[in-house]
């Protein structure tokens, strides 16, 4: 089939996706004068006694006066974000499931879906230690595409897991977590609603053929340079997986991934000359660093999305460049698995072309 027309496409669910950011926009207003006032009033608390003894008691009872006043405008505007966020969400789903609608229309696409958290605790991509509470995960969306044990599944998920999660249960510390999670993320996140999270974005799963031995896992090589995502937790996954480097002789691949495996031999057989060459154009492609995993019988992906994989981002109304990304990043989530496995049957998703 053709590649849609997504000026056309744009066109057509111009009004909904008009709406769509008008929402984003009160929303983005709110949520910054609400969260902006929790900081200040944080602020107001903990440092009250040096201000009363910097302008004196009398001016600071009269700054209290304001209190009250200054509390029932907070209630109202909390109100409003509460509907402003439930109304985005709202307009937000009904725009995804026309764009779904209209760019694929062969695989399922829900938004109730759940993604349990022993899944991706499974998967080795979301490591936790020993000390760690289980990973906690929130689903926003996923694609199914296939029938039975053959189906694929991609979802929209944010995940919270580290240090933010041990020490909510610390007395005391709990607070500073709740603040940091709940006040200052929200002010700088992309999407309010996954502020709390450690990561957001996709996260795809499949059963295949053949079951791999021991635990396989490709990581973006550059996490381990620096303190991001999941650079961290290099350590952690060589003590809990007894996990190891694995040197692969091509250049080019091991400028985008880095391998830890249980087995080296049966990462060196996995990790063939063509796949590794399929795993370096599909980095190329997809413009994102990829997490991938092989273990038992299952695969299993993933790819920061800050701004979410089943959302609709802000700009590109016009010249149908956010239609573009949406389909672009759809199309190669639901595309990798039968990429790098080689089905025989072929793909599981007839997309358009």
């Amino acid at each position: 089939m053709e590649t849609p027309d997504f000026d056309a496409l744009a066109r057509g669910l111009h009004a909904d996706l008009t709406r769509v950011a008008a929402w984003r926009r009160v929303l983005r207003l709110l949520a910054t004068v609400v969260y902006l006032f929790v900081f200040c009033w944080l602020l107001f608390v903990l440092l009250g006694g040096m201000l009363a003894a910097r302008i004196g008691w009398e001016s600071y009872s009269r700054l209290t006066t304001y209190i009250f006043p200054a509390f029932m405008g907070f209630a109202l505007l909390s109100y409003l974000l509460s509907q402003a966020m439930l109304g985005f969400s709202r307009r937000e789903h009904e725009a995804m499931r026309k764009v779904m609608a209209r760019l694929f229309p062969s695989v399922r696409f829900s938004f109730t879906s759940e993604v349990d958290a022993p899944l991706l605790t499974e998967s080795r991509l979301f490591t936790s230690s020993h000390a760690n509470p289980a990973l906690a995960v929130e689903a926003y969306g996923e694609v199914e595409a296939g029938e039975g044990d053959n189906a694929l599944h991609v979802a929209d998920v944010g995940v919270s897991y580290g240090w933010t999660n041990r020490l909510q249960y610390y007395p005391g510390l709990n607070y500073v977590v709740m603040v940091y999670r709940l006040v200052v993320r929200p002010l700088f996140a992309r999407r309010i609603e996954s502020s709390a999270h450690n990561f957001r974005g996709m996260f795809g799963w499949c059963r295949t053929a053949r079951r791999y031995e021991g635990t396989i896992l490709l990581l973006p090589d550059h996490l381990e340079d620096k303190l991001g995502y999941l650079a961290r937790n290099i350590q952690v996954l060589r003590r809990r997986y007894d996990t190891r480097l694995v040197r692969l002789e091509d250049p080019d691949f091991e400028r985008h991934f880095v391998v830890y495996a249980d087995d080296e031999v049966a990462a060196r057989m996995l990790l063939t000359p063509a796949l590794m060459r399929r795993l370096v154009q599909l980095r190329t492609t997809f413009g994102r660093d990829l997490l991938l995993s092989f273990r038992k019988g299952c695969f299993y992906y993933a790819a920061s999305m800050p701004q979410g994989f089943l959302g609709l981002r802000a700009g590109g109304l016009k010249d149908g460049q956010l239609l573009r990304e949406i389909y672009h990043d759809l199309s190669m989530a639901c595309r990798l698995a039968d990429d790098l496995l080689s089905k025989p049957q072929g793909s599981r998703v007839q997309l358009q072309r």
